[in-house]
């Protein structure tokens, strides 16, 4: 293992370019060419001041274990300045499989909380007002259930709908490309996510029913070009599918927002927000035809660093990488940051650990100077060459997936997926051969060093108690309401209608995760993915 700096003393960005020792004006991005933060084509900002009125929003991710366990975890983030309740699921729900299905054996509870049913939902959501609190629900095949159990629980707590305040991640695209929790072929995936947004555009005019992926792509591999290129192709698509069924673009448009993943090249990582915000502009405006400007703004939310960045060994000095990356979203003008915690290689955050990753965003916030200027490396020949160096790579990714209308048939043939895989493999060996390097690991590498952070430790018999509680609950509810509710999700399915307002029918009727997607499975089938080579 290398002890010292790399012996090659070029640099090279992610996206693939050689870093000069030097930029001049000449190097490109002409200062005068970007416009002003809160104008076309939004380079610099989305809003003229920046943050100097309203800083970003941090937004950490929480749930494990049980509804109880998640509630507190909420309330305790929220009370300590946290922006809304994020919510991270266990793999099971996020699949539509009940706690009690021998697949979900050893799995319950240990990545996020466990969702069965609307009675959880309601668990996990009290004392946390839906009128008061903005909610990021973080998961795609299920996304038009808890979609319901919003609603339904917006219902029992007595709060209009057009109250209702935060995000639906809804993005089944990215999961076929680079993570997995698919559940029916691509087709009708796409059909329930636009059920969905049609839904939340109707009634719920507060609420953003996507919360595209991006993020998936980074923590697969992907450079900068590819995260913005893949992910506005697969936006463009869902565009295209609501556009289809009569919505206007700005009727929807100013409630799609993204979710990007962020590395810890700082001036790297913020040219890319700057090149995503002016090449999502200039798609909405000039592919669609979008005329409000709250169409063409790119609302941003950012993970500060990727989980994929930080280290099992010296877990403390990941608190430093998370700093970094909080200032690169800063500087990259996002609108919420999540904050990966130093236990990030072990297990989900311990409630010291969050406090650390929150406490940290505020310091940057409030006690550096980050905060004073809109686009504060506005005009720097570096960061302004390497906005248009991303913002052309990103259209070059765009067209390799054949735009919105041949995203689908790209990734039914594994093309992104083979393009990811290809792209993780380079960065494993650069890892091997300290091209990359990564500090304790293969520079200056850790020795007998021994962690002492307290983790979080899982609850053995969570899936016993969790199928005893479902088992209880199946006796509870009126099973004729419930099979009556699962055939109309069973013939909404069928006859195209939107699935919404049956499946709200069916969560009221407590009808749990893995019947309602068992009643698609009898219209949609499964998929299966193709290898990738």
């Amino acid at each position: 293992m290398k002890t010292g700096a790399p012996a090659d003393s070029r640099h090279w960005s992610n996206t693939g370019f050689e870093i000069p020792a030097l930029y001049e004006p000449r190097s490109g991005g002409a200062p005068g060419s970007i416009g002003r933060p809160g104008e076309y084509p939004f380079t610099r900002h989305i809003y003229p001041t920046g943050y100097r009125t309203r800083p970003w929003a941090p937004s950490l991710y929480s749930g494990f274990g049980t509804p109880e366990d998640a509630n507190r975890r909420f309330r305790y983030l929220i009370s300590q300045g946290n922006g809304r309740a994020n919510i991270a699921t266990d793999l099971p729900t996020q699949i539509g499989l009940d706690s009690d299905d021998p697949d979900a054996e050893g799995e319950v509870g240990r990545v996020g909380v466990a969702i069965d049913s609307l009675a959880d939902f309601e668990v996990m959501f009290d004392q946390v007002p839906l009128d008061q609190t903005a909610v990021s629900l973080n998961l795609n095949t299920t996304a038009p259930i808890f979609l319901a159990m919003l609603v339904a629980t917006a219902r029992r707590q007595r709060v209009d709908l057009d109250k209702v305040s935060g995000t639906l991640a809804n993005d089944i695209l990215h999961e076929y490309v680079a993570r997995g929790t698919w559940r029916y072929p691509p087709e009708p995936a796409l059909r329930l996510a636009a059920d969905v947004a049609e839904y939340a555009s109707e009634h719920m005019p507060r609420f953003y029913p996507f919360n595209i992926r991006s993020i998936l792509l980074h923590e697969s591999g992907a450079h900068p070009g590819q995260e913005i290129g893949f992910t506005f192709a697969i936006a463009s698509r869902y565009v295209e599918e609501l556009l289809a069924r009569g919505l206007d673009v700005d009727s929807f448009a100013p409630r799609m927002s993204f979710f990007f993943g962020m590395g810890l090249h700082v001036f790297e990582e913020a040219a890319k927000f700057r090149a995503a915000r002016r090449l999502w502009a200039a798609i909405m405006r000039d592919q669609y035809g979008a005329r409000s400007d709250s169409s063409l703004k790119l609302r941003l939310t950012s993970v500060a660093p990727c989980g994929s960045h930080f280290t099992a060994v010296d877990p403390e000095l990941n608190l430093v990488r998370g700093t970094l990356g909080v200032l690169a979203g800063a500087l990259g003008g996002v609108q919420a940051m999540l904050g990966t915690t130093i236990d990030e290689a072990y297990e989900i955050p311990t409630e010291r650990t969050q406090h650390l990753a929150l406490r940290t965003q505020q310091i940057v916030a409030l006690e550096s100077d980050v905060c004073a200027s809109a686009d504060p490396l506005g005009g720097s020949w570096f960061v302004e060459s390497m906005t248009d160096q991303i913002e052309a790579s990103a259209r070059e990714q765009m067209d390799l997936l054949g735009g919105p209308s041949g995203v689908v048939a790209a990734i039914e043939h594994g093309l992104p997926q083979s393009e990811l895989s290809a792209r993780a493999y380079e960065l494993e060996r650069q890892l091997a051969d300290g091209t990359r390097p990564k500090v304790g690991v293969n520079i200056y590498p850790a020795k007998d060093r021994t962690v002492e952070l307290k983790l979080h430790a899982a609850e053995p018999e969570l899936h016993r108690r969790r199928a005893e509680e479902l088992s209880l609950l199946r006796q509870r509810r009126d099973s004729t309401r419930v099979a009556r509710a699962l055939a109309s999700v069973t013939e909404a399915a069928c006859n195209g209608s939107n699935i919404i307002v049956p499946m709200i029918t069916a969560v009221e009727a407590y009808a749990t995760v893995g019947e309602i997607s068992a009643s698609l499975d009898e219209v949609f089938g499964s998929y299966h993915q193709p290898a990738v080579l």
